[in-house]
Formats: C-alpha cells, sequence, structure tokens
C-alpha cells in the first residue's frame, strides 16, 4: 500500500492526470460556441482522434482492468472478450457509413424521425437509463482503483474522481472527452506493447506461466463457442446502436474518417485483448492474494519499473474516467435532444443559445446521481442491463432502415417485444446456456432478433407508411441547418 505522494508510481500518476487536465481544458475552451460543437465537437474530428476517441472508450475499463479480471479466474480465452469486439467494430464499417449520411445528434433522434415520436421518448428513455447506469459503473471502478494503488482513503479518491470527469465533461464537451481519449489511447497502446511483454519477461517469460496456472487457464476456447460467437453479435449491436458510440461517429469530420476510424480501432482492439489477458494470467501465476478486479494493477506495480507503472495505471484509469464521461455525455445529450426539446416542442421552439448551458446542468446533474447511486451501495446492475439491452434492442430498428418494406408504425412494437424477450431470458431463464458447456447466449442476441422479426412481421401484415431514408435525410439536414444557423446568429 503506497502512503506517500514522493512514491515514484504515485508521482507519475499525478503528474500525467495534470496532463490530463491540461489537454482538457485546452481542447474544450472553444465548446460553449454551440449545440452541435458542444455534442459532436463541430462534426470535425480528425482520423487519428475519431480512432483514439473510440478505442479509449472501452480501454480503460473493459479492456484493461476488466479483461485482466476475466482472465486471471478464466484464463486466456478472456481474450476473445476484446477480439469479438474488434471483428464487430471492423464488420460495422460499412453500416456506420449509412448510419453518418443523417445529420442527427442521437441514436433516438434517427428512430424518430424514422418510426415516430413516441419512439423517440421510448428510445430516449433507455438510453438515459443505461448511459446513466454505466456511469455509475464507471465511478466506483475508477475510484477502487485509485484508493489501492494511492493508499488514498476511498471516499476521498471516490469524489476525486467524480469532480475530474463532471467537471471536464460539463466544461468541454465532446472536443474535450475526444481529445483526453487520445491521449490515454495513445500511451495505453503504446505502453502496453511495452509494458506487457517486459512484465512476462520478468516473472520467467509464457513457459512459466504457463506451468504456474490451472491447466485449463491455456485453453483459447475455455469461455466456450457459444460464448465467443454470441459476445461478436452483441458488440454488433453496440457498435451500430447505442449512443456513446454512434455520437462519435456523427463526430467524424466526414463519412470515410467514421468508416476507416472504426475499422482501425477494431482492427486495434482485436489483438489487444492478448495483452490485457497475458497481466491477468500473470497475477494468477504468481499467486497474488488479490481481489479479480485488481489483477491488472498488482501485475503493473509488482512487475514494472515504477515509472513505467505509474504511467500505464495512470492511463488505464484515466481511460476509466473517459469512459465515465463518454457514457455521461452520451445520456446528457440523449435526454436534451430527445426529451427536452420535444417536450418544448421541437428545435424551433427552443432558445438555441441555452441549448449548452441546459446540457451541461444535465451533465453535472446526471453525473453527480450517477456517482450517488454507486457510491450508496444500491444494485445497479438490473438498470445497467435492462438500459444496454434496450439500447441494443434499437439496433433492430436502425438496421431495418435498409429495407424498403419497413412501415412507420412497426418500430415501438418491435423495441417493446425486443425489450420483454430481452427481460425474460436476463432475468426470467437467467441467460441459458443452449449447448452445455459452451458458455451462455448473450441476452441481446435473442432481443434483438426478435425485435427484427416483430419489425418485419408488423411491416408486411400492417398497411401502414412507409418512409424513404433519402427523405428522413432532407429533414434531419434542414434541422441541422437551421440549427447551425441559429448558433451563427447567437454568436455574432
Amino acid at each position: 500500500m503506497i502512503d506517500t505522494l514522493t512514491d515514484p508510481i504515485v508521482a507519475t500518476m499525478i503528474g500525467y492526470f495534470a496532463v490530463t487536465l491540461a489537454v482538457g481544458l485546452w481542447y474544450g475552451r472553444g465548446a460553449g460556441e454551440g449545440y452541435v460543437e458542444f455534442t459532436l465537437a463541430g462534426r470535425n474530428l480528425s482520423l487519428p482522434v475519431y480512432l483514439m476517441t473510440y478505442f479509449a472508450t472501452f480501454a480503460g475499463s473493459g479492456l484493461t482492468m476488466g479483461l485482466a479480471q476475466h482472465a486471471f479466474i478464466e484464463g486466456i480465452s478472456a481474450q476473445w472478450y476484446a477480439m469479438t469486439q474488434g471483428l464487430a467494430w471492423m464488420t460495422m464499417t460499412l453500416f456506420i457509413g449509412f448510419i453518418y449520411s443523417f445529420d442527427v445528434v442521437s441514436v433516438p433522434e434517427l428512430l424518430g424521425r424514422v418510426y415516430g415520436e413516441y419512439t423517440q421518448y421510448f428510445a430516449g428513455l433507455f438510453t438515459v437509463a443505461g448511459q446513466v447506469a454505466l456511469t455509475a459503473g464507471q465511478t466506483i471502478g475508477m475510484a477502487s482503483v485509485l484508493a489501492v494503488t494511492t493508499g488514498m482513503n476511498l471516499t476521498t479518491a471516490f469524489w476525486i474522481s467524480v469532480a475530474i470527469f463532471v467537471g471536464l465533461t460539463a466544461y468541454g464537451g465532446m472536443s474535450t472527452v475526444a481529445y483526453t481519449d487520445t491521449l490515454h489511447g495513445v500511451v495505453i497502446i503504446v505502453g502496453m506493447i511495452i509494458a506487457i511483454p517486459l512484465a512476462v519477461s520478468n516473472v520467467g517469460g509464457v513457459g512459466a506461466i504457463s506451468a504456474d496456472v490451472p491447466s485449463e487457464h491455456m485453453n483459447w476456447f475455455g469461455v466456450g463457442i457459444v460464448q465467443i460467437g454470441t459476445w461478436y453479435l452483441m458488440y454488433l449491436t453496440v457498435a451500430g446502436a447505442q449512443q456513446q458510440m454512434l455520437q462519435r461517429t456523427w463526430s467524424a469530420k466526414n463519412r470515410q474518417v467514421a468508416m476507416f476510424g472504426t475499422f482501425l480501432a477494431g482492427t486495434i482492439i482485436t489483438g489487444f485483448g492478448i495483452l490485457s489477458a497475458a497481466a491477468g494470467m500473470i497475477a494468477n501465476a504468481q499467486g497474488a492474494d488479490i481481489a479479480s478486479e485488481m489483477a491488472f494493477a498488482w501485475t503493473i506495480t509488482n512487475t514494472l519499473p515504477d515509472a513505467l507503472a505509474g504511467l500505464l495505471l495512470a492511463a488505464a484509469v484515466s481511460s476509466v474516467i473517459t469512459g465515465a464521461d463518454s457514457f455521461l455525455l452520451a445520456g446528457a445529450t440523449s435526454f436534451i435532444n430527445d426529451i427536452y426539446i420535444p417536450i418544448r416542442g421541437g428545435r424551433e421552439a427552443v432558445n438555441e443559445d441555452r441549448l449548452v448551458l441546459v446540457t451541461r446542468i444535465a451533465i453535472v446533474v446526471f453525473g453527480v446521481g450517477a456517482a450517488v447511486i454507486a457510491f450508496s451501495g444500491i444494485e445497479i446492475i438490473v438498470i445497467n442491463t435492462l438500459g444496454m439491452g434496450i439500447m441494443s434492442v434499437l439496433f433492430a430498428g436502425l438496421l431495418m432502415m435498409l429495407w424498403d418494406g419497413t412501415v412507420r408504425e412497426a418500430g415501438l412494437p418491435g423495441f417493446i417485444v425486443g425489450g420483454i424477450v430481452f427481460v425474460i431470458w436476463e432475468f426470467g431463464l437467467g441467460s441459458p446456456e443452449i449447448i452445455a458447456g459452451q458458455g451462455q447466449v448473450e441476452p441481446a442476441v435473442p432481443a434483438t432478433l426478435s425485435a427484427l422479426i416483430t419489425i418485419w412481421l408488423v411491416s408486411v401484415l400492417y398497411n401502414g407508411e412507409t418512409f424513404t431514408n433519402e427523405k428522413i435525410r432532407e429533414l434531419a439536414s434542414e434541422d441541422m441547418d437551421r440549427l447551425r444557423a441559429d448558433e451563427v446568429a447567437s454568436d455574432d
């Protein structure tokens, strides 16, 4: 346990956090100039920034500490958690190009334009719930790592973390989030490429690790073929429909950046999991007497030079923070765009000068609310699972936009059926195995499939109103042009 600020690891982490604050403040300084500037970084993210913000959203929590935890318990096959994400991102490249062509701010907004305003409210409510719950989960995770690695009191570490990510998000919106993501992404990628082979060497090499872990830990398919397959299908829905991902897509400066950046992020993530899994395996092989969630931090602090360990831990913790601020920004954006603005009568009836202010207030309220939920010890897994499930089901609605026979009235019934199937599969059946020993079927998969079937059936059986993507694009672009014009007028 570290109990002094002069320790090299702690000193390195403090210095890194100072750089993070400087980057966030610098690149977020113009975020208040308009609603599109704040929520979508002015739709001007370059390829390197887009690539890194897409990668870093998952790197800190899921792909480093979370994956190392799974590998500590299950072995090398945990790396499929990352590989399936990467393969899903790569698969979604063409679909991302299609989605980018719509001039919108949020997933529920696009669904509302296609399937009607009630669908937008429905999708908006569950998007907000899911994003706030995800924020809460990230918050307690970053505080725990800070407390263990620095010796800081958990409560102090918790509220310092909250102040950093809520403050930065409210200050600079997507610009701050994207550029701090870029810093963390570069450091994590380079750091892991250097650090993990060094850590493996320092504990005696791959052979020593293999000899000291349970034999089943070396089975590359230990989690089960079904689990691997449904992870892949689930992450297709994450890449294709969840607000924290598509908000980045609409922030890219052009369609080529969105597509190529998504593909490159998937390429990196596909191999990244092996490095994180190795960290968990090292902790297991060394007989670390720790809680499993601390496997990554244990390996980094016990097998690497202090300066390198401090830099990598700081980048990993900071990426958890940027994961939290990504979810927080996505939730606040959806609340403003899909609930607040429609209730106020649409964009024409809203004072554009105040939209950024209201968005910032929503960020603070949701951020503090998520922190209170997390720190109180309230069980958040149910609302988190429900929110994430409904957001995954929304993928069915976007996918069915590719079929000319889809009718507007089919969207909401499809999402409701998908949501019900999700609840039954997850909470009623407990995400069962369909083949013994091959892993669970993620509930997002049958839920999304049932939503797709329902939308198709309603469209075939009901003589409803059809739509064209060209008309949806035209109306969305008109509203976005009006919004931008109002922002320019308010600046003048």
